[in-house]
């Protein structure tokens, strides 16, 4: 029997060495696939990284380059913004804005030796322009837009409704003074109700209901918000930059969403956000992310309200921060749940470190009061 103990522990020896080889390779051949994946992972998110910071960094160069472009012929040249909506023409020598918060209208002309019948004349052509203009007209006449395709649903929409020429123009207040160019700049300001620019709301209230149905989300939130960052200006933009009715940010809440609810970071661009529906969309599904995944562990809903308007302007970190000392959303819940929800606001309007988000949050909560009862008394 002995001469068979070599062959067979030989055999057996052979099976295993065959074994590990395998497992070698196999494990040799897994690393390498874990490194590729790794490497593609990097490469993929370098990428993502590499296209929000490009496009951002277009948008500024856009919006540097027509700013110096303006400021040949205006001391202080204005650009669409969150709640003013600005067009220029005639070479840029003339300007009409409307304010969408305080309603009003103001045209522009600057130009030496210009008379009153010259001025009245202007002022009559931009108020019948802005009486028919639509968004696909706007969007074409943004310098910084430029190229932007609005959707087929809002395409024809005008801009600002019910605009009355004969009512603006006895408003009417003339003033002008010389710039700093020597070009002698005429301004005139009208007001526009803005109860009708009020009822810009009820345009958006179908697709506030449905997304605070789909979202889980107050629409009486919703349209704060939308009040707040826009004053439902339909051209909404801020140099940050963010996009349209509730201000979506693509490098944050653009980001944070597409992440969460289409398993990739998505840069979305412009024409998209200013898609009335879509915007109210994404930034709505941003307010869910907020309060049902960063704030989750909040036990009083009013407490996790508070904090995610103020996260919504001022980012869950810098929150999270406030009252924590670090941006650890565990310890945020830890302290918070401690506290009262007149607390938490008080400590937020009072102390919170950016101003802007302290009076962001005033204004949210009282516009959200105030829809809150017009939706119970079915006003709206």
């Amino acid at each position: 029997m002995a001469k068979f103990v070599t062959p067979i522990v030989l055999g057996m020896s052979l099976i295993s060495s065959l074994a590990i080889a395998q497992d070698t390779v196999e494990t040799d051949s897994f690393s390498a696939r874990k490194a590729s994946m790794l490497s593609s992972f990097s490469e993929s998110k370098q990428a993502s990284i590499d296209a929000f910071e490009n496009s951002k960094a277009q948008y500024l160069a856009k919006f540097n380059e027509v700013k110096k472009e303006l400021s040949e012929k205006w001391d202080t040249p204005q650009l669409t913004n969150k709640t003013t909506w600005v067009q220029y023409s005639q070479n840029n020598d003339i300007k009409r804005s409307v304010n969408f918060e305080t309603g009003e209208i103001t045209v522009e002309v600057v130009g030496n030796n210009l008379t009153e019948k010259e001025i009245s004349a202007v002022v009559n052509n931009q108020l019948s322009e802005l009486k028919t203009e639509t968004t696909a007209q706007a969007y074409n006449r943004d310098p910084v837009l430029a190229g932007a395709t609005p959707s087929r649903i809002t395409a024809n929409e005008k801009v600002l409704p019910d605009v009355n020429v004969n009512e603006l123009t006895r408003t009417a207040k003339t003033s002008s003074f010389k710039q700093s160019n020597g070009l002698q700049l005429t301004k005139v300001s009208m007001s526009y109700p803005t109860d009708r620019i009020a009822k810009k709301a009820m345009t958006y209230m179908p697709t506030v209901l449905k997304n605070a149905s789909k979202w889980e989300v107050d629409p009486d939130l919703i349209l704060a918000i939308m009040h707040t960052e826009s004053h439902f200006n339909p051209m909404a933009q801020s140099h940050i930059p963010a996009y349209g009715l509730m201000q979506v940010v693509p490098t944050s809440a653009g980001r944070d969403v597409t992440k969460r609810y289409l398993g990739k970071e998505k840069l979305l661009p412009p024409e998209v956000l200013f898609k009335p529906d879509f915007n109210i969309d994404i930034g709505t599904a941003y307010l869910n992310v907020l309060q049902a995944h960063y704030l989750r562990k909040v036990n009083d809903p009013t407490i996790r309200t508070y904090l995610a308007i103020s996260a919504y302007n001022g980012g869950i970190g810098a929150v999270a921060k406030h009252f924590t000392g670090k941006g650890s959303l565990s310890r945020l819940a830890d302290k918070v749940n401690t506290l009262q929800p007149d607390d938490v606001y008080q400590s937020l309007v009072n102390d919170f470190p950016y101003k802007e988000t302290r009076n962001y949050l005033k204004k949210v909560h009282t516009k959200q009061t105030y829809y809150k009862n017009l939706l119970q008394a079915s006003v709206i």
